[in-house]
């Protein structure tokens, strides 16, 4: 297998034809078929259906193309990192967040990336914990920021980031008449979470895991509610009353400096989560990434000393 034969697979997937693919790479049509049929060979599958009509992706050949696309990627960035090895960095740089992490995290960052690197394109990704290590392995995004959620990790590399604070969020004007004499306070201890109703992402997730961890040191069970999927519209339910959401505070410092929010403090024992940069093992460490990376851990700090994101900053070793 080499990066001529995806470069055909990719372009005749494309096209669903080898011949406008042989046009488009300005290659005579049985070159290509050729290297198909080689590189069909040694999967030992089909990767296209052929018809009079041309050709289209079989199941395989889906699968064989996200790959591909993968593979691509990376000879693409390592070509262009050998080149600007003395240069100024640049190029997309793909940068996967959780929610709470992106609230906190991407408009420092982007501006400060558009500042010191304006010939760097990056782009953000918000997912699940465990879908960002999905969408790692696959090449999908270069870099991840996110918490453990029990994943297999020894396919990742990480780099302590952080060490976050979680907090009971309620609305400012609690409509919930259980939730009314936790306006007055500025903590509660975990054991006392059992009385209530918590709203927390799902086991799968980080946040959930690492409640699941608690509950069980603890022998706690607390009442899960599950979010709405997206942050802004659990927000707007908590803020208006009706919930309380546990998480860091990066995913609601805003709206408690406009006194929307009121955040109390987990206590005995205190809940922290740590975070990290993650990305693939078996991918390098690019000059994209040697850019951007520090200024990461220059935007957490900045967040942290801001009171925006609570807990412990844990320096750059680099």
């Amino acid at each position: 297998m080499n990066s001529k034969q995806l470069l055909y697979f990719l372009k005749t997937a494309e096209l669903c034809s080898i011949a406008a693919a042989a046009r488009e790479l300005d290659i005579a049509q049985p070159s290509i078929s050729l290297q198909l049929e080689n590189l069909e060979h040694e999967l030992g599958t089909s990767l296209f259906d052929r018809d009079y009509r041309g050709v289209r992706l079989t199941e395989s050949g889906q699968l064989f193309k996200a790959h591909a696309e993968s593979i691509m990627r990376q000879v693409d960035q390592a070509k262009l990192d050998i080149r600007q090895s003395e240069q100024e960095p640049a190029g997309r740089l793909v940068l996967g967040m959780t929610q709470p992490i992106g609230n906190v995290v991407s408009v420092p960052l982007l501006k400060l990336v558009e500042q010191r690197y304006p010939k760097i394109e990056l782009d953000l990704f918000a997912g699940l914990s465990y879908s960002l290590s999905a969408q790692l392995l696959s090449g999908e995004i270069d870099l991840a920021i996110s918490s453990p959620d029990g994943s297999d990790m020894k396919q990742l590399t990480q780099e302590h980031l952080f060490r976050e604070n979680l907090y009971l969020a309620m609305g400012d004007t609690p409509q919930v008449s259980s939730q009314k004499p936790l306006r007055q306070r500025e903590s509660i201890p975990f054991a006392e979470l059992a009385k209530h109703e918590v709203i927390v992402t799902g086991r799968q997730d980080s946040l959930g895991y690492i409640l699941r961890q608690y509950e069980q040191q603890q022998g706690i069970n607390v009442r899960h509610k599950p979010g709405f999927g997206q942050l802004m519209t659990t927000l707007r339910y908590v803020s208006d009353g009706y919930g309380m959401l546990l998480s860091p505070s990066s995913s609601f410092y805003h709206l408690e400096e406009t006194g929307q929010v009121h955040a109390l403090e987990i206590v005995e024992p205190c809940m922290k989560r740590d975070v990290y940069i993650t990305r693939a093992a078996n991918r390098p460490r690019t000059s994209l990434m040697r850019a951007i990376i520090p200024l990461i851990y220059e935007v957490v700090q900045q967040e942290q000393q801001a009171g925006h994101w609570r807990g412990e900053f844990i320096a750059h070793s680099d």
